[in-house]
C-alpha cells in the first residue's frame, strides 16, 4: 500500500510513490494507494485515534510505501501525525519503503527519510531501500523506485520478523543514509548538482571544492570538510551572474 503524505495530489510525492507501486504491480503484486489528506488525522494526544479505515488498510497490507514532502528539514506534519497515531498491531517483519522529497534547495532529504525509517524501526517493520529525493535526482529516483517496488513485491510473501532488538538494530545499521549528518547530506546534494552541471561555468571550481571536502572527510576532519562541501554546493546552486 502506498501512503501519500503530501496534501497535493498528483505532484512529486505522488509520482514517486506511484513509481514504486507500478514496479510492484509489474511483477504481479496487488497495490493500493491512499492520500492522507482524504482523512481526518488529528495530532497526537492521549485520546487521538487514527481513522479505523486507515488502521485496517495498514494492518492488511503486506508492505507500506510511505512518501512525504520535506518541510523545513523534516517530513511534513500530516505524515508525522499519521505515523504517531496509526495502529498496526502485528507489524513485526512487515516490509516498509520510505521516500522523502525535498524541493527547492534539497536540504532535509536525508534527515527526513531518517524520520520515516525511525517509524519503521520502532514499529518493528523491516525497512528497505531508503530513498531521499531532491529535484536534482528526481528522474533517477523514479527509475530506482520502480526497481525498489519490484524488490518489495518479491519479498512480501516471505515475511521475516525480527527475533530480538539486536536483530533489528543490525538490520537498520546496514541501511544507507540513516547515519547521514548535515555534512553528508550537503555532500550528496553537491554530488547531484555536479552530475547535472557540467556546462556551468563554476563546475570545475565546484568539483575541486567537492574533492577537497572528500579528502578532509577521509582524514576525519569533518568540520573543515563542511566549509568546502558548502562552497561546492553554493557555487552550483547559487551561480554568479
Amino acid at each position: 500500500m502506498g501512503v501519500i503524505g503530501s496534501p497535493r495530489k498528483g505532484r512529486l510525492t505522488d509520482k514517486l510513490v506511484s513509481s514504486a507501486l507500478n514496479g510492484a504491480a509489474s511483477v504481479g503484486a496487488g497495490t493500493t494507494k491512499v492520500y492522507l489528506i482524504d482523512y481526518e488525522i488529528p495530532a497526537y494526544t492521549g485520546e487521538a485515534r487514527c481513522p479505523e479505515e486507515l488502521n485496517e488498510l495498514c494492518e492488511r497490507a503486506k508492505a507500506l510505501v510511505i512518501g512525504a514532502p520535506v518541510y523545513f528539514g523534516d517530513i511534513n506534519g500530516l505524515t508525522k501525525d499519521f505515523m504517531d497515531i496509526v495502529r498496526i498491531p502485528d507489524a513485526n517483519g512487515k516490509y516498509g519503503l520510505g521516500i522523502a522529497i525535498a524541493g527547492g534547495t534539497g536540504k532535509g532529504l536525508c534527515l527526513a527519510v531518517q524520520s520515516i525509517y525511525s517509524f519503521f524501526y520502532h514499529r518493528q517493520m523491516r525497512g528497505i531501500d531508503p530513498t531521499p529525493v531532491s529535484r536534482f535526482n528526481f528522474q533517477r529516483a523514479l527509475e530506482r523506485l520502480d526497481r525498489s517496488g519490484r524488490a518489495l513485491a518479491q519479498l512480501v510473501d516471505h515475511r521475516d520478523p525480527f527475533e530480538d532488538l539486536w536483530d533489528r538494530i543490525e538490520h537498520y545499521e546496514q541501511l544507507k543514509y540513516l547515519n547521514y549528518t548535515y555534512l553528508d547530506e550537503i555532500m550528496l546534494l553537491a554530488e547531484q548538482l555536479l552530475e547535472m552541471s557540467a556546462e556551468n561555468p563554476a563546475f570545475e571550481e565546484a568539483k575541486r571544492e567537492y574533492g577537497e571536502a572528500q579528502s578532509l572527510m577521509q582524514q576525519g576532519n569533518r568540520i573543515q570538510a563542511a566549509r568546502h562541501a558548502s562552497k561546492s554546493y553554493e557555487l552550483l546552486y547559487f551561480p554568479s551572474t
